[in-house]
């Protein structure tokens, strides 16, 4: 019995040593060109984004995923998922391209914060969380209900 508590005791130990290694070395961080990014995402930034310089594009692959980062000279960001689906765009203190939120949530937005403007949003299996230019951050769910607010 205590060897049983020994050996379950070494091996936990060892697996808390080696995931955050595994974690480490699983992400990578490739540099890339706009062109090698998939065709829905290279078609979202020439929509939305096409009068702009980009900075950087990356690939970024960890254990289980696979996301790709556009990186602007003024600071926008705009992060894809494998398939080219937009996941996060962050205009920094800019405004949103309004055709890139669900309308519901510009409607609410506008009734509801007056000179207020959307300047980062990102979507997940969830909803949509939003970031205002005065600093709140608004969680809506996927019928575009608000579920959360955060100052």
């Amino acid at each position: 019995m205590k060897f049983n508590r020994t050996v379950v005791a070494i091996a936990m130990c060892a697996l808390f040593a080696i995931v955050p290694t595994l974690s480490a070395c699983a992400d990578n961080d490739t540099p890339i060109t706009v062109d090698k990014l998939p065709a829905q995402a290279q078609t979202f930034l020439k929509t939305y984004f096409g009068d702009k310089r980009v900075a950087y594009a990356t690939k970024d692959r960890d254990l289980m995923n696979v996301t790709y980062e556009v990186r602007y000279m003024e600071g926008t960001k705009v992060e894809f998922r494998k398939d080219g689906e937009w996941k996060d765009v962050d205009c920094q203190r800019d405004t949103v391209p309004s055709a890139i939120v669900p309308q519901a949530i510009a409607t609410f937005v506008a009734k509801n914060y007056q000179g207020s403007y959307i300047c980062k949003i990102d979507r997940d299996k969830k909803g949509y969380d939003v970031e205002l230019n005065n600093g709140l951050d608004l969680s809506f769910d996927t019928k575009f209900r608000l579920v959360k607010i955060d100052d």
